[in-house]
This record gives structure tokens, sequence and C-alpha cells, in this order.
């Protein structure tokens, strides 16, 4: 097995030349659920929003954020335009594979009118294991059998037995042209332990490594986490593959480069070993920094999609009755006053006047990239 190379746009300017395509691998839309369990850790730390968040988890309303989730704000279609056009900015021809939480609909949705050989029916499938969580990139999924196979992912996602985890994917395995991805192998899920992730690690690796194609260099993760994933590729004699992970409207950090004509090829390319990927020049910014730009882009308003415009139409909350419900609609159309000026808050410093500022502030030279 041939072993794959990694370039930075920054370091070959022409590191694009004498390929074909780029593969976006690893992009959300409006169909994924991101949950909110993780907000308040992160919150407490802001002066100011700390005491907003703390008047929602013990104020008249309590809210439990662990049932809470957001949705992201671009449609299939605007997330393959987006996708596309960097791409094809490098001067490749574009294959954008799709992956929301647990769901097929975008890829299904874009088949419609959309080139299937270049625009795939994949899913981030969710897969608990022993006391931890990972997930799993399902790429080029047949249409015609993609919402059977969803309901059998989503069979274990519901009611996990370890054991039978070999047999789901050795059966999905078996499918002409599917590509499964170990995607972020290392990113812990809110409120998991990280030797209990290790030990889970392990024991996944050890059970199911037959059915993994590739590990996942993903495009929100520091360098020394993806330098990690190289090394644990590397000694599983898997490839390195590329995934933006993208939930706003920043493109994808990192693609693949391949002289495949289809996805199908692209995907006996990484079977075989040959994976060839390429960092973008957004990697290089302050992580923190692009994560502000894209709560940025979830709060912000979007004209261009009816009924969910607001980011108080893309948050959701479920209640007592076990109804899930927009947080607009639980405030009778109206955006929370305390809720709105954090947003608020948000939006005006990441925005573009600060965002020097920002990136100064924000950088972590403890965290190089090559």
């Amino acid at each position: 097995m041939r072993e794959g190379t990694v370039r930075f746009l920054w370091r070959e300017p022409r590191s694009a030349a004498g390929f074909h395509s780029g593969v976006c691998l690893h992009g959300h839309t409006m169909h994924s659920q991101e949950c909110l369990s993780f907000l308040p850790q992160h919150l407490h730390r802001v002066p100011g929003i700390s005491q907003v968040v703390s008047y929602y988890q013990r104020g008249p309303r309590q809210v439990d954020f662990a049932r809470a989730w957001w949705t992201p704000p671009l449609s299939p279609a605007s997330a393959l335009r987006l996708e596309r056009e960097q791409i094809a900015g490098l001067g490749l021809r574009p294959m954008v594979s799709l992956t929301d939480h647990d769901d097929v609909e975008a890829g299904l949705a874009l088949g419609v009118a959309a080139d299937p050989r270049e625009t795939p029916v994949s899913v981030e499938w969710t897969v608990p294991y022993e006391r931890s969580i990972f997930h799993l990139g399902v790429h080029n999924i047949p249409p015609s059998a993609a919402r059977s196979w969803m309901d059998a992912m989503a069979e274990y996602t519901a009611a996990p037995r370890e054991a039978a985890l070999p047999a789901v994917l050795s059966e999905l395995t078996r499918v002409p042209g599917v590509l499964v991805v170990l995607n972020h192998p290392f990113w812990l899920e809110a409120g998991v332990d990280g030797d209990d992730h290790r030990r889970a690690l392990d024991r996944l690796l050890r059970q199911c490594i037959g059915w993994l194609d590739a590990f996942e260099l993903n495009g929100t993760r520091r360098w020394s986490e993806n330098a990690a994933t190289i090394a644990l590729a590397r000694a599983h004699a898997r490839p390195a593959i590329s995934g933006g992970d993208r939930h706003g409207c920043e493109p994808g950090a990192c693609i693949n480069l391949t002289n495949a004509r289809s996805f199908a090829e692209f995907v006996a390319e990484i079977r075989a070993g040959n994976s060839a990927i390429l960092f973008l020049p957004q990697y290089r910014e302050p992580l923190p920094q692009r994560v502000l730009e894209a709560i940025h882009d979830i709060l912000r308003t979007y004209p261009e999609y009816p009924g969910r415009e607001r980011w108080a139409d893309r948050l959701f909350y479920r209640c007592e009755d076990g109804v899930a419900r927009t947080v607009a609609r639980i405030w009778r159309g109206r955006e929370p006053r305390l809720l709105s000026f954090a947003a608020a808050v948000v939006r005006y410093f990441a925005g573009a006047r600060f965002r020097p500022a920002m990136r100064l502030l924000l950088s972590e030279p403890g965290d190089l990239h090559p």
C-alpha cells in the first residue's frame, strides 16, 4: 500500500498542477442536527455571556442544553455551490460529498439535478462504542438503497452493541463503490473521558480495521491532532484522507487531489492506498478565530431562506411534552431578549471590523502549522 501525500497551498502555490479533480469530503447542511450540550462550558469563559448562560441554566425558565440543537444555515444546493467554487478556483473539476449527521437527505436532494458521479449520497454516521462515540464518514451510498442503509445505521446508533458493528460494516463495505472513513479519530464528544475514548479507539481498530478504508485529517482540528492521525493511519496501513468538516460558510479547509473522473474512481484510488491531500490557506488562521467566524455565520440572518432566516428559526429545543420546537416558536415569533443580546455581541466581535484584532488575540503559537 502506497503512502499518501499531504501538501500545503501556502508552501506550494502550484500544488494542484497535474491533477484533474478536487474532492471535498465531510461538509454539513441544514439537515444536520448539532447538539448544544457542550456550549455552556465554553460560554462560561466569556465575561457578560457567562451571566446570560447562568440565567438560562438556573433562572425561572431553566434550559437543559442537552435537549437543544442547531442546524447549519446552508441548504444542500448552497453548500454544494460554495465547495464547487473553491475547487474550480484551483483549476480543478469539483466532486463534493456532503455528510450530514445521520441523514442522507442532502445527497438525495442534489441527485435530482446534480451529476451523481460528482455528488454522491453520503452521511456522517454517529457510532456509540463502549463509553465513547465515533463518527464514520460513509460515502457513495447507492441512492436507491440510501434510506434503508440509513435505517440500519440509525438502529445501531439508537441501541448500540459493539459486537454487532463488524457485521453492519461488513455488509456496508460489500456495496460497490462505498467508502468508509474514520472521521477525526481523536475528537472527544462532549462528556466523554479521554482515557475511555483511547480504550474504545483501540478496541474499535482491533475489531473493525478491516472495514475502514481511511483515516481523516480534519480541516477544523489542530495540526497536532492531525499529525497524530497520520501516525495512526500509518500504523494501521491505511491512507489519510481529507475532511473539511464545514458547518458555516467557510469552504472546507482541506480537499483531496485526484486524477479520477468520478467519485467511484476516487474511491478505488483511496482503497488502493493512494491519497493526495491539500490544505488550503484558511487552515492557517487561528482556530478560535475560525470558530468565531463560523458562529457568526450560524447567527446571522439569511433572507434567501424563507422560514429559516433568523438564528431563532434554526435553533431547536425538545420541550417537556417531547416535541421539538424552534426557539422562535417557543417565544411566539420573537427572539429571547438575553439570547438576542448574546448573539449580537458575538456577531459584532466576529465581524470584519474586528477580525484583525481578534486574529492577534486568539492566535495560539503553541500549536504551529507546518
